[in-house]
This record gives structure tokens, C-alpha cells and sequence, in this order.
């Protein structure tokens, strides 16, 4: 279930992306548009839910939050991950886990296609991916479905 990192870049390449190094951890979506020179909008976040049947990648822009009922009309009762859930069954922990590359069903809202590149996690907390959002929901096989607070 787990990818190696070496992994992730050849995907991102096969994609038509990139691994960002940023040289120094990034958590927030504020220091991610620092490090990248870009717009809170086209930062990306990566989101495990777990649900009644599945983890669920959730992937949302930068300015927005999920909106817990509006996934749980889809997949039933959900939670946010645990950091050790999302280190399980990502194999990547929190604040690093790539739009990409995860083996869980994923759901992108559709604000994030909005964008022609957007930026998301990239396996370590130290590096970003830059991604055309539409690759996502392709390699993903992603519903695109609206989640997040109004």
C-alpha cells in the first residue's frame, strides 16, 4: 500500500508534474505560498477521512474547509484521520501526503480544478508536488464532488 518517495516523483513526472524542494518544512497553506510564490487558492490539501466502509482522500483548496455533513451524504458517518491513520494507510504523515499516488478512494472538490496548476503535498513536509489538478482527478479516477463550507 505504501509508495516510496522515489515513486511519487516518477508519477508526478509521468503526470506532467514536479517535486518542489523547499529546503525547510511546510505546514501551513500560508507557508506553502511563501515557499512557492503562489496563491492560497492554488495551494492544495490533502485530507484523510475515514468512513464507514473506506478512507476517503479528501482534497480541497487552500481557503477552503470541509464540510463534514456534505461528506457524510456520500460515504456515511466520517471522521477526520488520526497522524497515525493517515501514516498507516498513506504511508505518509500529516502535512506531507501527496494529491497522488494514495490507493484510496479520493474526492476532489471542484474549486480545486479551478486552478491550471495547483499546489499539494509531496511526501515529506520539506517538499511540495505542482500538479494540473485535471491529472488528479484522471490518475485518481477522483469523484469530483462539491465538500466544502459555503
Amino acid at each position: 500500500m505504501e509508495m516510496a518517495r522515489e515513486d511519487l516523483e516518477e508519477l508526478l513526472r509521468r503526470l506532467g508534474g514536479e517535486i518542489i524542494d523547499v529546503g525547510r518544512p511546510v505546514k501551513t497553506v500560508s507557508q506553502a505560498v511563501k515557499a512557492t510564490n503562489s496563491n492560497p487558492k492554488q495551494i492544495i490539501k490533502s485530507l484523510l477521512f475515514i468512513s464507514e466502509k473506506n478512507p476517503v482522500l479528501v482534497i480541497v483548496d487552500g481557503v477552503s474547509r470541509v464540510d463534514i455533513n456534505k461528506l457524510a451524504k456520500v460515504f456515511g458517518k466520517v471522521r477526520l484521520a488520526t497522524p497515525k491513520e493517515v501514516e498507516q494507510i498513506t504511508g505518509f504523515e500529516v502535512g506531507a501526503v501527496p494529491p497522488v499516488g494514495v490507493r484510496v478512494e479520493t474526492v476532489v472538490d471542484p474549486k480545486v480544478l479551478e486552478n491550471k496548476i495547483v499546489i499539494g503535498g509531496g511526501g515529506r513536509t520539506d517538499r511540495l508536488s505542482r500538479l494540473d489538478p485535471e491529472k488528479i482527478v484522471e490518475y485518481q479516477r477522483a469523484k469530483v464532488i462539491d465538500v466544502r463550507v459555503k
